[in-house]
């Protein structure tokens, strides 16, 4: 009789876990943060300004895009009207760079960019808002 119902015990516990395991592979992948594939990448005038000034090209921003990783310390994901994202890494060509995107629904926009490791002094529209 005891040996019937551990038998019994042991095939309910099986069934539950399949039945966990096959609805955990029926969810949705989670869908990250930042759209790293946008239709149309948009920059702003201040964007284009920074990267002519520091040197950094619109391959460097899309390497950035695809493989920098997010500092969501830097990030707002409450920026209204389209929330902004920092994302950082190195190039190919070893430059260490943050930029910045504004992404909404149907648009991503660059905002800005800098050169982690070199300062540059940049006279942009929009730099006297700046402390």
């Amino acid at each position: 009789m005891k040996k019937s119902r551990a038998t019994l015990s042991m095939i309910f516990v099986l069934i539950l876990l399949f039945v966990f395991i096959y609805k955990r592979w029926q969810e949705p992948v989670r869908k990250e943060a930042f759209d790293r594939t946008p239709s149309h990448l948009y920059y702003t005038k201040h964007a284009l300004c920074r990267m002519e000034c520091r040197q950094i090209s619109k391959e460097d921003i899309k390497e950035i895009m695809k493989k920098g990783i997010i500092n969501f310390n830097r990030s707002n994901r409450r920026d209204r009207p389209c929330p902004t994202f920092a994302l950082q890494g190195e190039t190919s060509d070893g430059e260490k760079l943050r930029v910045i995107f504004a992404q909404c629904d149907n648009e991503t926009k660059v905002v800005t960019c800098y050169n982690l490791e070199e300062d540059f002094d940049c006279h942009c529209p929009g730099d006297e808002n700046k402390n």
